[in-house]
């Protein structure tokens, strides 16, 4: 039996947590335009419509999608070289952590956190 390398096992984590952090936008969108309105054909949200929290959640799963690739692809690549380490053990784990605490602290609106686990999330990627 081969066990999962660690770096592998962030990049499930964090495809997990990319693959639900859409849910909380949703449920904001579902209790402001109803169930009808999430299940309709539409351009694009309104989120000045939102309650804050809502608005922020969703602009935060936008942040998620825009940075996840980039981290899948240097895992995965990382991986195809064989150059993985105790570095990139530690940069992997200290990404995953870093943007989930980003996810929590947006949602949230601490502005302090979000900032420094996003600046942290992008220089462990680096």
């Amino acid at each position: 039996r081969m066990d999962m390398v660690f770096e592998y096992q962030m990049l499930v984590i964090m495809t997990l947590f990319f693959l639900f952090a859409w849910v909380p936008a949703s449920i904001s969108k579902a209790s402001t335009f109803g169930p009808k309105w999430v299940a309709s054909n539409r351009d694009r949200t309104p989120l000045d419509q939102l309650p804050a929290w809502g608005a922020r959640v969703e602009r935060a799963y936008e942040n998620l999608k825009s940075y996840f690739p980039g981290f899948a692809v240097a895992i995965l690549l990382l991986g195809h070289e064989q150059r993985f380490d105790d570095y990139t053990k530690i940069a992997a784990a200290t990404y995953v952590i870093a943007r989930i605490i980003h996810f929590a602290a947006y949602g949230l609106g601490n502005v302090p956190f979000r900032g420094l686990s996003f600046m942290v999330g992008m220089a462990a990627n680096v």
